[in-house]
């Protein structure tokens, strides 16, 4: 039995497909442009359910053909290379984001709480000051926002330029949750841009966007749910776009802004070729700072709440925190992840060595919520891991968590979600046992 390595697979059948003549390179693009209407399809039908949490079911079974769909299109379409290739891509690229952006979030409704801190902040008041329930923001209550808020208790999490985004959208469409879905939808935009470049960069086939493009999870989260990693997407894109190019001081200062929406972007930053050099980390220090203040002030980071966040939220716990439920210590384990990566000697351009980074830390962290998972996708992008694309897939089965009631994740979707990593792993250890009696026979035979 043959045993593959992560993205072995995808690179045999590249091979097969160059030595293809044109007819049936044209047919390959034919069934890509087929699996992408099937994609369409089941994004159309997500995208017209008024509620996603009353409908489970259904959001699992056309997520999953989704996502069938999306494997055929990349075992298919990531080798090709073409403008035809490309141009099919986009178009259905674009499609799915349309069918998505007018769907009511209802999965996650953290878009609403991005307007909440705007009205907030419109209002002239601090949005870091007051939780949702106090009675000093009671005046900004109403029938739409309010009541979709999640935990309206907790005080607000989101570090300075995510609030300074809040308000800039705001400021253009007040109280519009579709304004603010369509903005990180743009965003998001100058990421695939970004890819497209890295891709050309490294002279990888134009097919490989797929593997980004029309990535299901991808889609649900961004354009369906209209989380606020858009943003980050985009910073990172670009920093690993800016480090192929030779640029570590630009790549540091994107982090450095990517770090100022969310902080996890921050762990790259040991991995650029760069790192070593002072510049680099005055560089990301700099964006930090002068953001921070251009924002909010050094005084405004939301320091506790983020800690209570760590601490009291709990939905679909990490590979530590499964087994100890002590948040702390999962996120040590991937501050110790985070160093044993960038420490080790390997080559490769920062997107390449950003895979086993990034699914570390998001494996070991205290939640793994399905778009903490969607940073990772434009690394597949560059770097294809057949376990770590199925795991994108398999991670959205933590909704079933609204099965049943109380709501819970099931153990039977927990196996789901932890499959492909688990048989990645086999396989790499199977592939390491196969591999030392050879070495050892060719030591003895020398």
């Amino acid at each position: 039995m043959r045993v593959y390595a992560p993205g072995l697979m995808l690179h045999e059948l590249a091979e097969r497909l160059r030595a293809l003549d044109m007819t049936e390179r044209m047919s390959a693009v034919t069934t890509l442009a087929g699996a992408g209407l099937v994609l369409c399809a089941a994004c159309g039908v997500l995208g017209g359910l008024p509620n996603l949490v009353a409908a489970p079911r259904t959001f699992l079974i056309f997520f999953t053909l989704a996502w069938v769909a999306y494997a055929g299109a990349v075992l298919v379409g990531a080798p090709l290379r073409g403008p035809a290739t490309l141009g099919v891509i986009l178009v259905i690229g674009l499609l799915t984001r349309l069918l998505l952006l007018g769907a009511a979030p209802s999965l996650s409704t953290d878009v609403y709480r991005y307007v909440w801190d705007a009205r907030v902040a419109g209002a002239g008041l601090d949005p870091y000051a007051y939780a949702p329930v106090a009675p000093e923001v009671a005046r900004l209550r109403d029938a739409t926002i309010y009541p979709k808020l999640n935990h309206p208790t907790w005080h607000t999490v989101y570090p300075p330029l995510a609030q300074a985004f809040f308000r800039a959208v705001y400021w253009c469409a007040p109280d519009s949750i579709l304004a603010m879905k369509l903005a990180l939808g743009l965003i998001e935009l100058v990421a695939m841009l970004a890819l497209i470049c890295l891709l050309r960069t490294l002279g990888l086939p134009p097919g490989r966007l797929a593997i980004y493009a029309w990535n299901p999870l991808l889609l649900v989260e961004i354009w369906g749910s209209g989380h606020l990693d858009a943003l980050v997407l985009a910073t990172v894109t670009a920093a690993a776009l800016a480090s192929a190019r030779g640029r570590d001081g630009i790549a540091a200062m994107l982090l450095g802004l990517g770090t100022l929406v969310k902080l996890y972007p921050a762990a790259l930053l040991l991995l650029l070729p760069g790192r070593r050099r002072v510049s680099v980390w005055i560089f990301f220090g700099a964006v930090l700072m002068m953001g921070t203040f251009a924002t909010a002030g050094i005084g405004q980071w939301p320091t506790a709440p983020i800690g209570r966040y760590v601490r009291d939220e709990y939905f679909n716990p990490g590979l530590v925190r499964s087994f100890v439920n002590e948040p702390w210590l999962a996120l040590a384990a991937s501050a110790v992840w985070a160093l044993l990566v960038a420490l080790r000697p390997r080559p490769g351009s920062l997107a390449v060595r950003a895979v086993p980074m990034v699914g570390g830390l998001i494996v070991l962290g205290a939640n793994v919520f399905p778009w903490y998972v969607v940073w990772l996708v434009p690394f597949l992008a560059v770097a294809p891991s057949v376990p770590w694309i199925a795991f994108t897939g398999t991670v959205a089965f933590a909704y079933s968590f609204f099965l049943s009631t109380p709501w819970a994740i099931p153990l039977w979707a927990q196996l789901v979600e932890v499959t492909p990593l688990a048989l990645g792993a086999v396989g790499m250890v199977c592939g390491t046992l196969r591999w030392r009696p050879r070495a050892r026979a060719r030591a003895d035979a020398g």
